[in-house]
């Protein structure tokens, strides 16, 4: 009886591919999950926005002055003299910034009530111009008699007060610099510690840090830059308090999108009652074409991947977080945008697919080129950990070669 052949050997199927970038790895209605965490973490936010955003602000700017830190160390001073100098170098910055805006609100509101009779003169004008064309000049006149310069100033005024009232905000933040400003010399350690656990989370966080640091760091050299040019142009243009008005615009000019126009209200409203409407206008074209071309085409190109995300993105972030977390969500709309997609989006492989819709250059996160990326790249803690690794283990085939 012939023998039945054998069965031909079988391998074993091949296991699961690992998700990646491009691989379906998540679970059913993740893009649902998301949404629904968002909007529960957005409220919690907009509960905490007055402890939550100065906090933010404040790592913001320990990550970026942190280099600082890691250079005097090279150097061989002390850890605690290197943190100690960080720290001072954080509370020059903070001074700097609140300082600025405290002063440009204050000489705002010193100065508005000294052209009261200009701004006479030039409502007079208008009420004379809307009579020859026919509109009503009793409801114009009742307007004009129940309006007074002095009310300009009267926001201005409530915005100082405010920025003086919160003393205690202050408070939080001097206290918070503290600890965080030494807590940054185990930053390193704490990173390598995550990465063995949760390795995206690692370079999330590292990249958070890396592009929030060049986006501070490249807003503030642009922005002096304009303040600069602004402060030049006033002068020749003879506008009073330039300097005044050239600070205002390096303040506003971290406010991305509309700080621009925040910053040219002021010295164009003092143009007009100064210089009149020609003044007026010739300060709002000068500032307009400064800020197009510095800040729409020359400070682009050095951003690069500092910020990493569209126009369209950039300007919806601006007002998400201002409505979100007030006025000081508007100066860190970026950094807190940057964050979100640094840790949620770049490194998690469900929400990979989001940087083709909000990243500057979508090409750069194709999953291939990502693939490529992650095997090229090795982090600095990784890569010390693995060579001590080797180290270890040379070390102890040698012991035992010896024994």
């Amino acid at each position: 009886m012939p023998k039945s052949p054998a069965p031909a050997p079988t391998t074993p199927p091949a296991p699961d591919p690992q998700p990646g970038p491009g691989l379906a790895g998540s679970p059913p209605y993740f893009a649902i999950l998301i949404l629904a965490g968002l909007i529960i973490i957005g409220a919690g936010l907009k509960e905490t926005a007055s402890l939550i955003t100065p906090i933010f602000l404040v790592i913001t700017l320990v990550i970026t002055v942190s280099p600082l830190r890691s250079f005097l160390v090279k150097r061989r001073w002390p850890s605690w003299l290197a943190s100690t100098v960080t720290l001072l170098a954080i509370y020059a910055l903070l001074a700097v910034i609140l300082g600025s805006v405290v002063f440009a609100i204050y000489r705002l509101v010193a100065t508005l009530p000294q052209y009261q009779s200009a701004f006479t003169k030039i409502f007079d004008s208008l009420l004379a111009l809307s009579t020859k064309l026919g509109y009503g000049q009793e409801q114009i006149s009742k307007l004009a008699s129940s309006f007074s310069l002095s009310s300009l100033s009267a926001p201005a005024q409530s915005l100082l007060s405010g920025i003086s009232g919160g003393a205690s905000l202050l408070l939080l933040i001097v206290t918070v610099v503290i600890f965080l400003a030494f807590d940054a010399a185990s930053m390193g350690e704490r990173l390598s510690v995550i990465r063995e656990t949760r390795p995206r989370i690692a370079d999330g966080l590292q990249n958070f840090a890396n592009r929030v640091r060049s986006y501070w760091i490249v807003t503030t050299v642009f922005g002096f830059a304009v303040a600069v040019l602004d402060t030049i142009a006033l002068v020749i243009i003879g506008v009073p308090l330039y300097i005044t008005w050239g600070v205002l615009a390096f303040v506003t000019n971290y406010i991305p999108n509309v700080g621009f126009i925040i910053g040219v209200i002021p010295p164009a409203l003092i143009a007009l009652l100064d210089g009149g409407v020609t003044s007026m206008i010739v300060v709002i074209v000068v500032f307009t074409v400064i800020n197009v071309v510095v800040q729409t085409i020359i400070q682009p190109r050095f951003t690069g991947d500092a910020v990493g995300i569209s126009s369209t993105v950039a300007f919806v972030s601006l007002v998400f977080w201002a409505s979100l977390l007030g006025a000081l969500g508007a100066l860190l709309a970026i950094p807190a945008t940057l964050f979100l997609k640094s840790v949620l989006v770049d490194n998690s492989v469900p929400a990979n697919w989001v940087n083709a819709l909000i990243s500057s250059d979508p090409g750069k996160e194709t999953p291939q080129r990502q693939r490529k990326r992650r095997a090229t790249e090795v982090p600095q803690p990784q890569q010390a950990s693995e060579n001590s690794e080797r180290g270890a283990s040379r070390a102890s085939k040698a012991s035992a070669r010896r024994r």
